[in-house]
C-alpha cells in the first residue's frame, strides 16, 4: 500500500489553516487516551435495581451505517445496536466513544453535530445532545463532565453527564477553528492543557473557571496536536503539526525547558518512566524522569505507519501494541529492549483521504483494532500475539470502545 500523505505533512497542512474533520486521530481505543482516566467496568444492573444485560467485558464498535456490541470471547456480534441509536443511521461520522463513571458512555457523531449518551447497563440510548460543529474528540477530565472539542469552532462544549446538557462553552483556541485535544492529570487539576492544529501554541485551561488563561509559544511553524504530561519530571510536551522537533515546558511555571529531536504522537508508559513518540516510520522512547530529553532507544517499523501505543506487561517485560496504518498488521514492540517482538495480521484500512488512522485498544486480555477496508474488528490474543477472530461490523468501521478491565497508557 502507498500512503497518500505522511502524518506530519497532513498536520502541517491543517496547521496552515485548512480545517478538516479528523475522525478518530487515535483517541478511540483506550479509555485513558489524551489524559483521561481509565474505567474499571460496568454494573450488570441499572441504578433502580432492574435486571439489565450490562456491557462488562464487551466491545462497542461503530461503522458509518452500523453500531454493534461484540463478545470477544465468542468472536461474534452479541447485539446489533443500530436501530437503538438511530433507526435511519447512515454515513455517520463517529469520533471518540468515552466512558464516564461506570454506567455511561458518550459517543461523538459529527455528521449531525451531536453527542450520544448510552446506558451501559441497559445498552440503550439515553439522549442525543446538540454540540458544536466538527467534533472529533471527547474527554472525561473531571467527575460529572464530558468535554467535547468542536474542531470547526476551536472550542470545547462541556456536557453534564447526569443532566445530559451543555452547561459551558470554552474557547480554547486563538482562532475560530482547528482540531484540538485536552490533557489533564490529577497533579495538574484544575489546570488542563489544550492543543489546536491552527495555533502555534499550547493553551492552558482553567477547568473551574471554564476559560483559557495562558498560551505557550511552541514556535512559528504549524500548530499543536498531541500533548503529554510526565509527572516524574513535571514537564508537558506538545507535538507540533509542523517542523521536526518537539517543545516541552514546565507544567507549573509554563516556562520553556527544551526541545526533543523527534516530533510525533505521544504516550507514556505505566511506570511513568518513558515517553513514547511515534512517527511515520518508528517509535522512540525518551527518558520521562529527567529534563534533558534523552532518547533511550528507538524501534524501526520500516514505514508501517504506527498509530498510538497500548502497553501491557508479561513476564516482567513491558510490551506495546501499535496499530499500523500502511500495513495490514499490528506490531508488538518490546519496550525494554527496543526491538520488534512480532507483527500480527490485522486486515486493511482505507488508503483514501488525507489522514490515515487505525483505532486500537487493549482490554480483557485482548488487543482490538479496526479494519475499515475489510469492515471487520480483528480480535487478538494480547499475550499470545495471535489473531483469534475477525468480527464483521461494516465497511469503514473505525471507532471502538472496550468496557471493563482495560489497560494501555496509565492515564
Amino acid at each position: 500500500m502507498t500512503r497518500d500523505v505522511s502524518r506530519r505533512r497532513f498536520l502541517a497542512t491543517v496547521g496552515a489553516g485548512t480545517v478538516s474533520l479528523i475522525a478518530g486521530c487515535t483517541g478511540n481505543g483506550n479509555p485513558e487516551d489524551d489524559g483521561t482516566t481509565a474505567e474499571d467496568g460496568t454494573p450488570t444492573t441499572t441504578a433502580d435495581g432492574d435486571d439489565a444485560p450490562g456491557s462488562d467485558g464487551l466491545l462497542y464498535a461503530f461503522a458509518p451505517d452500523r453500531a454493534v456490541l461484540i463478545d470477544p470471547e465468542a468472536g461474534d456480534v452479541e447485539e446489533d445496536l443500530t436501530d437503538e441509536l438511530d433507526p435511519g443511521l447512515a454515513d455517520a461520522d463517529w469520533g471518540d466513544a468515552r466512558l464516564a463513571g461506570n454506567d455511561r458512555m458518550f459517543l461523538v457523531e459529527a455528521s449531525e453535530n451531536r453527542l450520544g449518551a448510552v446506558d451501559l447497563g441497559r445498552r440503550d440510548l439515553l439522549a442525543w445532545i446538540d454540540i458544536g460543529q466538527g467534533a472529533t474528540h471527547a474527554f472525561h477530565p473531571v467527575e460529572g463532565e464530558i468535554w467535547v472539542h468542536a474542531d470547526d469552532e476551536g472550542r470545547f462544549y462541556v456536557v453534564d453527564t447526569e443532566a445530559l446538557e451543555v452547561t459551558q462553552v470554552v474557547q480554547s483556541g486563538l482562532e475560530d477553528a482547528g482540531h484540538g485535544k485536552l490533557l489533564t492529570h490529577e497533579d495538574l487539576r484544575p489546570k488542563a492543557f489544550a492543543t489546536n492544529t491552527n495555533d502555534s501554541f499550547g493553551h492552558v485551561i482553567d477547568m473551574e473557571r471554564y476559560e483559557r488563561v495562558d498560551s505557550l509559544d511552541v514556535g512559528e511553524e504549524g500548530g499543536t496536536h498531541y500533548a503529554m504530561y510526565a509527572p516524574e519530571s513535571g514537564l508537558v510536551y506538545f507535538e507540533r503539526s509542523g517542523g521536526d522537533d518537539m517543545p516541552y515546558f514546565d507544567a507549573e511555571t509554563h516556562e520553556a525547558v527544551g526541545r526533543l529531536g523527534e516530533n510525533g504522537g505521544l504516550s507514556i508508559t505505566p511506570d511513568r518512566e518513558k515517553l513514547g513518540i511515534w512517527t511515520d516510520d518508528a517509535v522512540h522512547f525518551v527518558d520521562a524522569t529527567g529534563r534533558d530529553g534523552e532518547v533511550l532507544g528507538s524501534v524501526d517499523l520500516e514505514g508501517r505507519g504506527p498509530d498510538d501505543l497500548s502497553y501491557f506487561e508479561e513476564g516482567g517485560t513491558l510490551y506495546a501494541y501499535t496499530a499500523n496504518t500502511t500495513s495490514e498488521e499490528v506490531s508488538v514492540v518490546d519496550v525494554d529492549d527496543y526491538t520488534v517482538e512480532t507483527h500480527v495480521p490485522a486486515g486493511a484500512i482505507s488508503q483514501e483521504g488525507r489522514f490515515l488512522h487505525r483505532s486500537g485498544a487493549l482490554g480483557g486480555g485482548y488487543y482490538f483494532t479496526t479494519s475499515g477496508a475489510d469492515g471487520t474488528v480483528p480480535v487478538i490474543d494480547a499475550a499470545g500475539r495471535e489473531l483469534l477472530f475477525e468480527v464483521e461490523v461494516g465497511e469503514g468501521v473505525d471507532t471502538i470502545r472496550y468496557v471493563g478491565d482495560a489497560t494501555g497508557a496509565w492515564y
